[in-house]
């Protein structure tokens, strides 16, 4: 496991071994679909922000698919899934007690310590880590406020999968929340000033949460999203630009200082 920092990781630890996990249930949030499996021995070493490779069940698709940690609940863990093509559709159409095989945890974790107030910002299924988070960093004293974005009402229905006292949700539509983007709650927040930014979403989003930080005179994090071939870093399929170089988005990421993402 790493040290709890973005270049915690050595090549040695990328590698996971796959375990043979079973579900134990399945929630459905309009366009997301929250899935809880019993595996143990990932449960026991996951840090949020983290991600596994899940097979996709029933044999015709050769790739795993990368699905970013939603919860650890004891010896389970769950996943959000939005249903964008037939792997992810087969995954949310699971039923209780079916067999599912998944790697992990994978990637770098979001840094907690000493954090005493933190604003998660989403976009999309980009909330994902966020809920695992924000539980450690309530357990560890802190202040969270979450701020999440999505399309339109369907999407928005993600929220409910959510357990945040303060959460903040805007809509394109202005179906649910306030009109408009992520961004828009940003700017009519009150927020102390050693305030640490967490961020995942779309790439344009990362970008608006890094220059409203740096405006705002605020540090953070950034969980990039990337397709992946196999979440181990040997096919160099997810290679990003950073202010360090190029990076693999599954190996030295996915979280990454905020300062550092070059959008």
């Amino acid at each position: 496991m790493n040290d709890g920092s973005p270049e915690g990781h050595t090549h040695a630890e990328l590698w996971a071994e796959t375990v043979h996990g079973r579900v134990a249930g399945m929630r459905h949030f309009g366009a997301f679909s929250e899935l809880e499996i019993v595996a143990p021995r990932i449960a026991a070493k996951a840090v949020p922000g983290q991600f596994v490779m899940v097979t996709v069940p029933g044999g015709g698709f050769l790739l795993r698919r990368p699905l970013s940690l939603f919860a650890v609940r004891s010896d389970r863990v769950a996943l959000l899934i939005e249903a964008r093509g037939p792997g992810s559709e087969r995954l949310t159409g699971l039923e209780t007690g079916d067999a599912v095989d998944l790697a992990g945890p994978l990637g770098s974790a979001f840094p907690v310590s000493g954090v005493a107030s933190a604003l998660l910002v989403g976009g999309g299924i980009g909330c994902a880590p966020l809920q695992f988070l924000s539980e450690e960093l309530v357990r560890a004293g802190a202040q969270v406020t979450a701020a999440f974005g999505f399309r339109d009402f369907r999407a928005a229905r993600a929220a409910g999968a959510f357990a945040m006292e303060r959460l903040w949700v805007a809509t394109e539509d202005g179906s649910v929340g306030r009109r408009g983007t992520v961004i828009d709650i940003l700017a009519g927040l009150d927020l102390p000033p050693q305030t640490v930014v967490y961020a995942c979403g779309p790439t344009a989003m990362i970008a608006a949460v890094q220059r409203w930080s740096l405006a705002a005179g605020l540090r953070g994090y950034a969980s990039l999203e990337a397709h992946m071939a196999c979440g181990s870093g040997s096919c160099h399929g997810c290679v990003v630009d950073t202010a360090r170089g190029k990076l693999r988005v599954c190996s030295e990421g996915p979280v990454f200082a905020l300062d550092e993402v070059l959008p």
